[in-house]
């Protein structure tokens, strides 16, 4: 038998967000279909997710780089323009995308902020495989530059690239239509520029849960996966276990508990073998360049 025509990456973003985030992407990995996961290096719990990662060496990680929603990993009088005096990140996306935009003076505290987070990582022993943003912030014209520079320079040979089909997402849920058009055009475009200045760097073709975010349950995914356009999708998700203290912060609507059971499924595993879907990692797709 020939390559199959479509595989599929299946990440867990958010790792180190959480001890409720953390539970989650281990067991999705060690008991479902989770290949990779997104490590947050100034997260609350981002040294326990460390530890965790250190137990399961096929998970394949990345660095989730923040900007947004976040705590800096640097100092705050190292980055006086990016954080606040608690060194946190604007909480607003739009306004932040603007402010990294027309503020020129920032490219420099950004990227030392940007490196700072992959360093932490590297010196707590991981191997790092991919980069992407917290919300996608790697893809913003002012910050993609600085990505793929650091990329390089830290050797992390693969990005995500935010390309969803509109029209298959919409087909399975057809909720926040206006929100999700706006989200594929803007990334869309995104993606479009930094496709076309990827040199060496790796990356998926096509991605799922940009547009769904939070709901990437069962349902969705068995519905999804006879879909999938040939090529490297990445399926991205949002899981946490049930816990008894503190939500994630994430988006009220979120079901992160539902997602992780879509990721420990059976019937999605078993959907996913029977139309002969290659699960794969970064490592697996920076590895075999074929």
């Amino acid at each position: 038998m020939g390559t199959p025509t479509c595989r599929l990456i299946l990440t867990g973003d958010d790792f180190g967000l959480a001890p409720a985030v953390n539970a989650a992407i281990i067991q999705a990995h060690q008991q479902g279909l989770l290949t990779c996961a997104s490590l947050m290096a100034g997260a609350p719990a981002w040294q326990a997710a460390v530890s965790l990662a250190q137990t399961c060496p096929e998970l394949c990680l990345g660095v989730h780089l923040t900007l947004i929603q976040g705590q800096a990993v640097l100092p705050p009088r190292h980055i006086p323009h990016l954080v606040d005096r608690q060194g946190r990140f604007p909480h607003n996306p739009v306004a932040a995308g603007l402010h990294y935009y027309f503020s020129r003076r920032l490219q420099q505290q950004i990227a030392a902020e940007l490196a700072a987070q992959i360093e932490r990582l590297l010196a707590a022993g991981l191997r790092l495989w991919f980069l992407n943003g917290h919300l996608n912030i790697h893809l913003h014209p002012a910050i993609w530059p600085v990505v793929r520079h650091l990329a390089r320079q830290y050797d992390i040979p693969a990005v995500r690239l935010a390309r969803e089909n509109l029209p298959v997402t919409l087909s399975l849920d057809p909720r926040r239509r206006v929100s999700k058009t706006l989200h594929a055009l803007i990334f869309a475009w995104l993606s479009r520029q930094a496709a076309a200045s990827l040199g060496p760097l790796r990356a998926n073709d096509h991605v799922f849960g940009l547009l769904n975010d939070g709901a990437m349950d069962e349902k969705f995914l068995l519905g999804l996966l006879p879909r999938l356009a040939p090529g490297v999708t990445e399926i991205y998700c949002h899981p946490a276990v049930a816990a008894a203290g503190a939500r994630p912060p994430w988006p009220a609507r979120y079901r992160p508990e539902a997602e992780l059971a879509a990721l420990t499924s059976p019937a999605v595993a078993a959907r996913l073998q029977s139309l002969g879907h290659e699960l794969i990692s970064f490592r697996d797709l920076t590895e075999n360049k074929e």
